[in-house]
């Protein structure tokens, strides 16, 4: 009965008019969210968000309806490696700290309020994002916040995970501010546990099978700071960072008949990132100018030790990557019209060199020394324009040059040039509802580490390092309806069509004595998804403090094999997975509680003489929240409350796959088992 009545009510809200839209978000006047009081903009001010009791910036975020965090992509450069949220209109310098992370820091007490961004107009470094949230903080906040925290997790096998967070913000006179934070931590991973494995010949009969015990994790420091201050006319921001952290990998595999084997992991990373931003309005025009320096030290070992033999693999990377971005915009208001021009250079190598031996022999590998660099340049120009006030367009074209080049085993340099035009409408019928009509050329990335060859001792698996790979080409189209309702409801439903050209994929690579695979391009694939997000309150059908949210995201994919010739999925691509989270704020109380699962289909890849699908179960999980002051925050969560199982089953052929049924069929299930946690949080200062 609530079920119906909750989807009547939902599809009541969907058809009605503006009066079912927003009545707590105001239009935003502030200097520090520029464009705020435009017709694409919602202002939630901090009262909006005060009977869920939110502790950071972080729990606001997450209560903002129709709104979801992206942290960004994993990229070179700064275009498209930054996420949609910005604090008092500027974007973090950092590129390496994870933006939740930087946005949890701020306690919720400095929010003056949420300004969801939907207007190319507004003024803001949207950096190809359609919709961005701008964090604006109090004017008059405390001199001094901070707060404490320590969080610790029991897992299977009495294994236990802590994290200890310090973390200070500090404001001075002229405008001056510093953040600092710090962090000792243990982890255990939750991917990695105990169970069986079976190796079958492809008519049914069992080859062999053995019991798996693993057990896996790390541990790090990481610190890291910001300071702002006004110079020369402008706001001048400095960020620093520094992590440091080790990962054990350890395998004890025990078969029915045979030697027992036994393979060890160890992987130490050291990572250093100093950012500088300046940002300054000359009149109606508004100068960006971002440099950034990235290091990276990775060192990795494994062996793998049964009977009298020993196989060992080191590998050793070093990169680095340095980026200077200049970016000026203008506002002509007479003529709703945003200019926006300018530059970005990127210097990136990596050094990497990897060594096998097998029972004291070395092993010789394709692509074991190798240095990679790329010498990328970007010019874009971006017109944005608004002809009413419920229409929007904005026409963008960036130009990419780059020139890579390879030394070492395999000496290669190629120049690429692309033109990478974008197109975004937004048509905004009343402040409830939106439309937004997105056709762009996106280019992906190389990722250099795929150009040094690799190796699994636990599967067997060697992947060549890549020899002649391009980046992967798209043509992009996305249609999105958005729509609030209900205060805090919301639904957002989108359909994205991608035509890919040079699809990178797996391929197979020959040399002397040697067949292994590789990534490389594959040709022309599509891929189409359809999402839909949706934020239902509850209150209106009896659970008063209650808020339903789920993300469903179903994805299909094409491309013909390079080894059978046959039409198949990319790999690596997940067709189906959903997300959902009820949760309920008890207001009287000061608790909070909610409940978690995430669903998901399993996904291949597709090697030349194996293909690969790995299975997780759902995961399911429970937390509570209680808040007895604003101070202090005590949570509770059980996870993976399903004991999920982690199926990989893999189709091993002795010749390269062309169509034939499989030689052997390995088949391995493991289990990481429930595990709780408990967090402290002590808020200092400002709360």
């Amino acid at each position: 009965m609530i079920g119906s009545r909750a989807a009547w009510l939902l599809l009541s809200a969907l058809l009605a008019g503006p009066a079912w839209g927003q009545t707590a978000p105001a239009e935003g006047a502030d200097a520090r969210s520029r464009g705020a009081a435009t017709t694409g903009t919602l202002s939630y001010p901090a009262d909006f968000y005060a009977a869920a009791r939110p502790v950071t910036a972080l729990d606001m975020i997450g209560r903002t309806p129709g709104f979801t965090l992206d942290e960004g992509d994993s990229v070179r450069g700064l275009s498209g490696a930054q996420g949609n949220v910005l604090i008092d209109g500027r974007r973090p310098t950092s590129k390496g700290e994870d933006l939740g992370d930087l946005i949890a820091r701020i306690a919720a007490g400095q929010v003056e309020r949420i300004d969801i961004v939907r207007d190319r107009g507004a003024g803001l470094d949207m950096q190809g994002h359609a919709v961005v949230a701008n964090i604006v903080r109090r004017a008059d906040a405390a001199t001094t916040s901070g707060a404490v925290t320590l969080a610790t997790e029991r897992h299977a096998g009495d294994r236990w995970a802590t994290d200890v967070v310090a973390e200070m913000t500090r404001s001075l006179s002229g405008g001056r501010l510093l953040e600092l934070s710090g962090s000792l931590y243990n982890y255990v991973d939750d991917e990695a546990g105990d169970g069986r494995e079976e190796l079958r010949d492809a008519s049914g009969p069992l080859i062999g099978s053995a019991d798996r015990l693993t057990d896996a994790g790390g541990h790090g420091a990481r610190i890291s700071g910001a300071w702002r201050q006004t110079l020369a006319g402008g706001d001048l921001s400095a960020n620093g960072r520094l992590v440091g952290e080790r990962y054990e990998f350890d395998l004890l595999e025990r078969p029915a008949a045979g030697d027992t084997r036994r393979i060890n992991e160890v992987e130490d990373v050291l990572e250093a990132e100093l950012g500088l931003g300046w940002e300054r309005a000359f009149g109606a025009s508004r100068l960006r100018l971002t440099g950034l320096q990235t290091l990276e030290d990775d060192q990795e070992l494994s062996r793998s030790v049964s009977g009298d033999g020993e196989d060992l693999f080191r590998s050793n990377e070093r990169a680095g990557e340095t980026i200077g971005r200049a970016a000026i915009s203008r506002e002509l208001t007479a003529r709703n019209l945003t200019i926006e021009g300018g530059v970005e250079g990127a210097f990136n190598w990596l050094e990497g060199a990897i060594s096998a031996e097998e029972d004291g022999q070395a092993v010789v590998l394709p692509s074991s020394n190798v240095r990679v660099e790329e010498r990328r340049g970007e010019a874009f120009v971006r017109l944005a324009w608004s002809p009413r006030p419920d229409l929007s367009a904005e026409a963008g074209l960036r130009v990419e040059t780059s020139t890579l080049s390879l030394s070492g085993d395999a000496p290669l340099e190629r120049s690429l040039t692309y033109a990478k035009p974008r197109l975004l409408l937004t048509w905004t019928p009343d402040p409830a509802s939106q439309w937004r009509l997105r056709v762009e050329r996106e280019l992906g990335q190389l990722s250099f580490s795929d150009f040094v060859t690799s190796a699994s001792l636990d599967t067997g698996v060697v992947t060549a390092g890549a020899a002649d790979l391009r980046p992967q080409d798209a043509w992009t189209g996305e249609l999105v309806y958005e729509r609030r309702f209900w205060t805090e409801g919301a639904i957002k439903a989108a359909l994205l069509h991608q035509e890919i050209t040079d699809a990178t994929d797996r391929v197979l690579l020959t040399g002397p004595g040697f067949a292994f695979d590789a990534p490389g391009n594959i040709g022309d694939a599509r891929r189409t998804v359809f999402m839909v997000e949706l934020a239902l309150p509850l209150d209106r059908v009896g659970l008063s403090g209650g808020l339903l949210k789920t993300t469903v995201e179903r994805a299909h994919t094409r491309v013909t094999d390079p080894t059978t010739g046959e039409q198949r999925r990319l790999s690596g691509y997940n067709p189906f997975e959903a997300e959902i989270e009820l949760t309920r704020d008890l207001r009287g109380q000061n608790l909070k509680w909610g409940l978690t699962a995430e669903i998901g289909s399993p996904y291949r890849e597709f090697r030349f003489d194996e293909v690969v699908e790995e299975f997780y179960q759902p995961w399911y999980g429970a937390f509570i929240e209680w808040t007895p002051s604003p101070r202090w925050t005590v949570g509770l969560k059980a996870e993976n409350l399903g004991d999920r199982a982690i199926r990989v089953d893999r189709q091993l052929f002795d010749t390269p796959r062309d169509g034939r049924s499989p030689d052997r069929i390995e088949y391995r299930v493991e289990r990481t088992g429930p595990y709780v946690g408990l967090t402290l949080r002590r808020a200092l200062g400002a709360s």
